[in-house]
């Protein structure tokens, strides 16, 4: 079972703190993981900065992040615009199935399936705030033209006031048609510009109902405390569960199967700070 939830709040004690000092908030089940840590971006074989874009080392008080700056883009859907995308291959190997082909796996048995993928970040820039985001992807696997299937991914998004939908649901299954399904806020909170936020997309599918998967984004939107250590103040903001057959406008299909690539995206902004990031296999609660 998850733990206790007070007025959205999970108790600190609920389930210890991991390595970087953040609230676990399922417990931890033998499988795939990756943490950041202090390692360098630059240099850690698990993690890849897309178009070789290079992270840069800072520090504000306590607070030691890296910086990266978008790359110029354009869009499937039409017009440019400008993105990061930092790509997790948590389990190793490589993508050899697709969501049409998959085996509740995309490489091996080891994907991330019950997954908690949390992220420390920060963005600077915020220049088109219909697209502006930052993307949380999991279950996936290669972007490419040459066979769109392989992408076969979801989302939750997390964007400013003022875009379509400060929260979203999107599923990927084929690059790059993209379904979108707008998520009411639990409380009051966005993407803002210069101010950090902490994230955990939550994904499992219940141990009693194998017909869907609960997708969740939690946020802590002040998640640094006066000494520079995680605040742990993590509320649930969103939350879509996905079923076999519901339709989110292309695709019907489930997405339960494990991924082999997990992805941090922006959009529509000009840099991105990150301090913290991590994903694990988690245990499933029973609903």
């Amino acid at each position: 079972m998850p733990p206790p939830i007070v007025d959205g709040v999970a108790p600190a004690a609920a389930q210890g703190l991991d390595a970087d000092g953040v609230l676990q908030l399922f417990p931890t089940q033998t499988g795939s993981s990756f943490r950041l840590g202090s390692g360098d971006p630059n240099d850690t074989p698990a993690l890849v900065i897309e178009k070789n874009a290079r992270a840069t080392r800072h520090g504000e008080g306590a607070v030691r992040f890296w910086s990266v700056a978008a790359y110029a883009l354009d869009y499937s859907s039409g017009g440019t615009g400008k993105t990061i995308r930092l790509h997790i291959h948590a389990s190793g190997g490589q993508q050899e199935l697709t969501w049409q082909t998959q085996h509740g796996f995309l490489s091996s048995p080891r994907d991330l399936k019950n997954q908690e993928f949390t992220v420390y970040v920060r963005v600077h820039g915020i220049f088109d705030v219909r697209r502006a985001a930052v993307t949380l992807k999991i279950r996936g696997g290669k972007h490419t033209k040459d066979d769109g299937d392989l992408a076969s991914c979801t989302m939750i998004t997390f964007s400013p006031a003022g875009s379509p939908a400060v929260t979203r649901f999107g599923k990927e299954l084929t690059h790059p048609e993209y379904d979108y399904v707008k998520l009411e806020p639990m409380f009051a909170a966005s993407l803002e510009e210069d101010r950090w936020v902490g994230l955990k997309l939550v994904s499992y599918t219940p141990a009693t109902d194998a017909g869907r998967v609960v997708n969740r984004l939690y946020v802590d939107d002040a998640p640094f405390d006066g000494a520079g250590r995680p605040a742990n103040h993590f509320r649930l903001f969103s939350e879509y569960v996905d079923v076999e057959g519901r339709s989110t406008g292309r695709y019907t299909k489930l997405a339960d199967w494990g991924g082999w690539q997990t992805t941090l995206r922006t959009d529509g902004v000009s840099e991105l700070d990150f301090a913290i990031v991590s994903v694990r296999e988690i245990a499933a609660p029973t609903r």
